[in-house]
């Protein structure tokens, strides 16, 4: 749960677009609360947890797993958390496993470890002559991922450092007093 708070900026800042007080009014804590969550220096508490995944509409395996991206997927939406694959997607089937209905729908068997994809990579999947051209595919598009990732994660670091309130305490003026005085003496 590293990455949890990061998600929770993000999700705040680039898909609510809304300020810290909103969604902690919304969500019926105090914005201190919800700085901490964003800040990593707290976890939710379950019931926290749950209001969080339904006002961002994401789900807690979303939040809570370190190795899924920072922008949620469609399979990470909490809307849409009881379905296999997610619209938007292509599910790749073997030849032969489509099957016609009386009525004209078409049926497909889902097969466990069955590759999907988005929209773009779909497009990129129907050039490819032989497999060695998909592995290739898949290679690119997983590691582009984890790319888009990381620098959207040092982003939000280096934003969420600048946010950053310095939390040293004041020195007191007579500890300041007595430790100058000995400079000056010795």
């Amino acid at each position: 749960m590293r990455r949890l708070h990061l998600k929770l900026f993000y999700l705040r800042t680039r898909l609510k677009r809304e300020a810290q007080g909103v969604t902690a009014k919304v969500l019926g804590v105090r914005p201190a609360t919800m700085s901490h969550l964003e800040q990593g220096r707290s976890l939710p508490t379950l019931q926290m947890l749950i209001a969080l995944c339904k006002h961002y509409d994401v789900t807690p395996t979303y939040l809570l797993d370190d190795d899924r991206p920072i922008d949620p997927s469609h399979r990470d939406r909490w809307s849409e958390r009881d379905g296999l694959v997610a619209r938007g997607n292509w599910l790749e089937v073997p030849e032969g496993s489509m099957v016609s209905t009386h009525d004209g729908v078409r049926l497909v068997a889902v097969q466990p470890g069955a590759r999907f994809y988005d929209a773009s990579a779909q497009a990129q999947r129907m050039t490819c002559p032989n497999a060695a051209a998909v592995k290739e595919l898949e290679s690119s598009l997983q590691a582009g991922g984890k790319q888009r990732d990381r620098e959207l994660e040092e982003m939000l670091s280096r934003e969420l450092m600048g946010q950053r309130k310095p939390r040293t305490k004041p020195v007191a003026k007579s500890v300041l007093k007595s430790a100058m005085a000995q400079a000056a003496q010795g």
